[in-house]
């Protein structure tokens, strides 16, 4: 070949490997991280990271890496999270329902692992997962079941509903009484149980759309005074009842102005008295004092960090850390609320700058 050729060519070469090079030694972009209200106002949400899969919550040590290079173990992958507990400082447990199973993800050294049955059940779409003291409930729609499980994943027994549940889907822990609220969406019916005994002492509500009743309620909390929020989907809106399962009042109604309510999700307090309410069909989180009135809206539908894809169940930790599953993202992601102990949130929401 002509070495002028050669040379021309050896030429190219060199300059796309400088190219390739200065490319690569450019400063990474820094990661956007939304805040709402936008700016100028005061930030008091603020994105702080997804997690797609363990290592987002802690790099394993060399040991633990050499080790899943020898096994080929990459760990589990977020697929379609719906929902979401935390144990803090230990672990965080999500539901999956693409990869049937529960993902166990260890806070610190990058391990997890997949719970795809319990005992003789294979799990075929799990749904609500709550911590309840040094124990979990889970609910799997499908298997018509709700399990409780140690804080390693190993089942414990299961909890059964004269004449079976329907559809049970949302969980909610109320550590006053050691009760397990069980939502039967079928049924619509919230199911309570004392986890001491395992007896149901009480059923709250019946089909319908006047106050009190449901129509396939789903996503359950309860707060610090014993109240209970209920996802009433298809009656869109949030029902609160007290401790003594008497209606009190509810939020939202159907539309798509700001407190309105297409496709509520998810219902979560924080420790500062804030009501957190995941709209699916809106890809948005918005959130209401405790008279019910509305304060501020979190997202919009997109992938971007802040935007979310038909999002579901929600966590709120003690550190006012909100973790959202961001079911068609595959990913969670954590909000903090910056704020002091004051409620005031303006109702604007976060654009990019």
């Amino acid at each position: 070949m002509n070495h002028r050729i050669l040379t021309r060519r050896a030429g190219w070469a060199a300059g796309a490997a400088l190219a390739a090079c200065l490319a690569g030694c450019q400063p990474a972009k820094p990661e956007y991280h939304p805040v709402w209200p936008s700016p100028p106002a005061e930030p008091r949400i603020t994105h702080v990271q997804n997690i797609h899969q363990a290592d987002d919550l802690g790099r394993p040590n060399f040991f633990q890496g050499l080790g899943r290079l020898i096994t080929g173990d990459k760990g589990v992958i977020l697929f379609r999270p719906h929902g979401v507990a935390v144990l803090e400082g230990k672990r965080i447990f999500v539901t999956d329902q693409e990869l049937q199973g529960l993902a166990v993800m260890e806070m610190n050294g990058g391990r997890s692992r997949l719970i795809a049955r319990m005992d003789k059940d294979f799990l075929v779409s799990p749904v609500g997962i709550v911590s309840c003291g040094q124990v979990l409930a889970l609910s799997d729609s499908a298997l018509r079941a709700v399990f409780l499980l140690d804080q390693d994943g190993k089942l414990l027994r299961k909890i059964e509903k004269p004449n079976g549940f329907g559809r049970p889907t949302g969980l909610a822990y109320d550590a006053q009484r050691n009760w397990l609220y069980v939502s039967d969406t079928l049924a619509n019916e919230i199911c309570v149980f004392d986890l001491a005994g395992g007896n149901m002492v009480r059923r709250i509500g019946r089909s319908g759309t006047a106050p009190g009743e449901f129509n396939f309620p789903t996503h359950l909390c309860v707060d610090g005074q014993g109240r209970l929020y209920v996802t009433d989907s298809m009656n869109f809106r949030v029902q609160i009842f007290d401790a003594e399962g008497k209606y009190i009042f509810h939020i939202g109604k159907q539309g798509d102005a700001s407190g309105h309510l297409a496709v509520p999700k998810s219902v979560a307090v924080d420790s500062l008295g804030h009501l957190y309410i995941v709209d699916s069909y809106f890809g948005r989180v918005q959130i209401f004092d405790l008279q019910g009135r509305f304060l501020l809206a979190v997202g919009e539908i997109g992938g971007e960090n802040g935007m979310f894809q038909v999002p579901a169940g929600m966590a709120i930790d003690s550190k006012n850390r909100i973790y959202v599953c961001d079911s068609f993202n595959k990913r969670i992601q954590v909000l903090q609320y910056t704020r002091g102990a004051d409620n005031e949130l303006s109702g604007e929401t976060s654009k990019k700058p």
